[in-house]
């Protein structure tokens, strides 16, 4: 099996929906339309495919110049422990930089743990208005 890495790889809404049910993320994988929007409207996409297959999704919101939003990091479970979320994240850092910008993320409490061993900083002031669907 050879996992390779793609920089706005083209993905059906499809795949996204599987790969985040596979992953566990909570997000609206039955709204197709939902998940196509999600994936236009994306300032990155980046990817990682075993054999084809997408197995791992990174998603970011960024202006390029100071800030970036990492708003979807999932990778399917029976490809955990084999770094592809970390290195989606570095192939992130590698097409910014990291001299002027800032990546941001919301963690799922059972991902803290994972950002954590990146190097990421935990914050404790952040703020939301949720969703009302």
């Amino acid at each position: 099996m050879t996992i390779t890495f793609h920089e706005d790889d083209t993905i059906t809404p499809e795949e996204l929906a599987e790969v985040f049910i596979q992953s566990g993320i909570r997000r609206p994988a039955q709204d197709l339309e939902r998940l196509s929007r999600m994936l236009t409207h994306a300032d990155e996409r980046l990817t990682a495919r075993a054999d084809g297959k997408l197995v791992g999704i990174l998603r970011a919101i960024t202006d390029y110049a100071y800030c970036c939003y990492i708003s979807d990091l999932a990778v399917d479970q029976a490809y955990h422990g084999q770094r592809i979320g970390e290195r989606l994240m570095q192939k992130l850092q590698e097409k910014l930089g990291n001299d002027e910008i800032q990546y941001i993320l919301v963690s799922a409490p059972t991902a803290v743990g994972f950002y954590e061993r990146m190097g990421m900083e935990r914050l404790d002031k952040a703020f939301v208005i949720r969703r009302q669907h």
